[in-house]
């Protein structure tokens, strides 16, 4: 089990890109995750709404925190870039996880434009501060963390994936760590 090895960390699962089967699959995904420890799941549902609210309440169901993305970090993702995703699909996303009671929402950190975006949205939905945000496309993706970590605001969480892969761990963490100085004091001045 994941806690056997770090029983005070929070142990998030990232399927890449969960919440996209069938509703009923939820159930059995969720199942998994508690029986093996996770505390929390990433979905990314563009399934559909009906696979979203299976999901989350499968997920929910078994005591998991949910982050909720709606949008990828790559080009050509939406219509509007070349890509296949409807452009209201974030919003509709992210529009039913607050309904379902989610805060947790993951966000593009190479497409600053939509965390301004949907930062704007959760805080119309939720009320300023009430979301984290957390966001991946930084290192290996040119990502700024920076301006991501500003454009997020105070509860911004960076994601760090596939630069860490067969990578020195401590060249990367030291990265982060230098970016999470700056945005910090950025945001507190």
């Amino acid at each position: 089990m994941a806690k056997d090895i770090l029983p005070d960390v929070v142990v998030i699962y990232d399927h890449q890109k969960a919440g996209n089967d069938i509703p009923d699959m939820g159930a059995k995904f969720a199942g998994k995750l508690r029986a093996c420890g996770i505390d929390a799941a990433i979905l990314f549902p563009f399934a559909g709404p009906e696979t979203q609210r299976a999901w989350t309440e499968s997920c929910l169901g078994e005591g998991l925190r949910v982050l909720v993305g709606g949008i990828m970090t790559h080009p050509k993702f939406l219509v509007s870039e070349g890509g296949y995703i409807s452009d209201d699909a974030p919003e509709r996303i992210f529009d039913l996880a607050c309904d379902q009671g989610i805060k947790d929402f993951v966000v593009p950190g190479t497409k600053i434009d939509w965390v301004v975006r949907l930062r704007a949205q959760l805080q119309k939905k939720l009320g300023p501060n009430n979301f984290d945000l957390y966001a991946p496309g930084f290192i290996s993706q040119g990502g700024d963390i920076t301006t991501c970590g500003i454009a997020a605001g105070p509860y911004f969480h960076a994601i760090v994936g596939s630069a860490i892969y067969g990578k020195n761990n401590i060249e990367s963490v030291e990265m982060m760590r230098s970016a999470a100085i700056k945005v910090t004091s950025q945001l507190s001045a």
